[in-house]
């Protein structure tokens, strides 16, 4: 009996991402291919660069991980000197994150090279190709949404 369609795809799909994922970031920053900042660590760097700060469990909800996993990435990243944490003066159990000049430019940078690493990759398929993996991408954000 022949594979269901959608269990095939599902088995072509599965063989194909990691290769992708891997070569995207492989090509979008130096400081991740080196070790100098992890995937997760850039995660929370994105959500904070448009917000002044954000709670502790806000980020963990966003990364959908434990507030401990939140906690030693955040630990990371204020080691560094990408962010800063700061207590709330009325209620010490909420601390919040916010991104420092540095973490600001890295992420920035990040962002530059995934937009560059777009343009490469995307550049070869035709405007037509384009707007439907847009489109299909889009229907796929709003379903997880």
């Amino acid at each position: 009996m022949p594979d269901n369609p959608l269990t095939h795809f599902a088995n072509e799909v599965s063989k194909l991402m990691p290769d992708i994922l891997r070569e995207f970031l492989r090509r979008q920053t130096r400081e991740i291919s080196q070790g100098n900042i992890s995937l997760p660590q850039i995660l929370i760097l994105d959500a904070l660069k448009e917000r002044a700060s954000m709670r502790m469990g806000e980020l963990a909800e966003y990364l959908s991980v434990s507030m401990a996993a939140t906690t030693g990435i955040a630990n990371k990243l204020v080691k560094n000197g990408f962010v800063l944490r700061t207590g709330t003066p009325h209620d010490r159990r909420i601390v919040n994150i916010s991104i420092t000049p540095k973490g600001r430019k890295t992420v920035n940078e990040y962002n530059r090279a995934r937009q560059k690493t777009i343009i490469e990759i995307f550049g070869s398929l035709s405007s037509s190709d384009r707007s439907k993996y847009l489109e299909i991408l889009n229907k796929i954000h709003y379903r997880l949404r």
